[in-house]
């Protein structure tokens, strides 16, 4: 039961790093650029890595446990389940969550990357009559934020090590896009105030997903499986074809060559951490 507490606490500390746009929105535009290099390259590698040596193999184990025990399953279900997270992450991330990425202010706009383009050319004029696109973006946030709810409580009920390392993997990836949400918040039409709190709600939405995955897990054994196959197809989808795009976008040597040196730190990050951590 332990690890279910600490799933929790893990839920709500990953849920406060919506917190952290208000900070880094204001930063220059260069510092900023520097940061997100950083996290965005170090994400990729750590979310890749995650879906291809946690949850998969996770996924995998479990299925042998069931088929040990009587249970008739199909290899080609656990599959399936892979290829339902890769195309359900793409919807999510092409059709309702409209803007994503990071933005940064240039006096009274915001520059921002959106999944309707893939290219950082957005300008989003700030103040005046709240747009369609800051609901959409909060639809689409909510409805990212539960699944990761239901994933991390799912990994932590496999045990305290994988939870920690697919949390870990979730948190890489909420750090660059939380400074992307707040600014288009606020640049759509929110007040500062209510861009944090709203950002704050919809990262919380995390916590009900959390809840729901505890109970189905309790409920449906081959259930386990197919959340961990279903969010390692997601984790694949977002490393792949979301975060890597901003490798495409650099143009300059030395920082490309800086960037694929982070995706390997944070790709051998998680290969060490399911090495060191004990099976449980």
């Amino acid at each position: 039961m332990i690890e279910v507490y600490i799933g929790f606490l893990m839920i709500f500390f990953i849920g406060c790093v919506s917190l952290i746009g208000i900070v880094m929105i204001s930063l220059r535009e260069k510092t900023l650029d520097k940061i997100l290099l950083i996290l965005v390259a170090f994400g990729t590698g750590a979310i890749l890595a995650t879906a291809l040596f946690s949850l998969i193999p996770e996924a995998i184990h479990h299925m042998e446990e069931l088929k040990s025990e009587g249970v008739n399953f199909n290899e080609n279900f656990l599959f399936l389940y892979i290829i339902s997270g890769f195309i359900i992450f793409f919807f999510i991330e092409r059709f309702i969550y409209w803007f994503h990425g990071h933005g940064h202010e240039t006096e009274d706009k915001l520059v921002c990357y959106s999944n309707k383009t893939g290219v950082a050319d957005e300008l989003l004029e700030k103040g005046g009559k709240i747009r369609s696109y800051v609901y959409l973006n909060l639809l689409g946030d909510g409805l990212h934020n539960f699944l990761d709810g239901v994933i991390i409580i799912v990994s932590f009920l496999s045990g305290i090590a994988y939870g920690i390392i697919i949390s870990l993997a979730v948190l890489f990836h909420e750090l660059p896009q939380e400074v992307g949400d707040y600014g288009i918040l606020v640049y759509g039409g929110f007040t500062k105030k209510k861009a944090i709190e709203y950002n704050f709600l919809s990262a919380m939405i995390a916590l009900l997903g959390g809840i729901l995955g505890y109970i189905l897990s309790n409920q449906i054994r081959v259930f386990n499986i197919f959340i961990l196959a279903f969010s390692g197809g997601g984790f694949l989808y977002i490393a792949c074809t979301e975060l890597m795009l901003e490798f495409t976008k650099q143009k300059n040597l030395k920082k490309s060559i800086i960037q694929a040196l982070i995706f390997l730190s944070g790709l051998l990050l998680i290969i060490m951490l399911v090495i060191i951590l004990p099976h449980e």
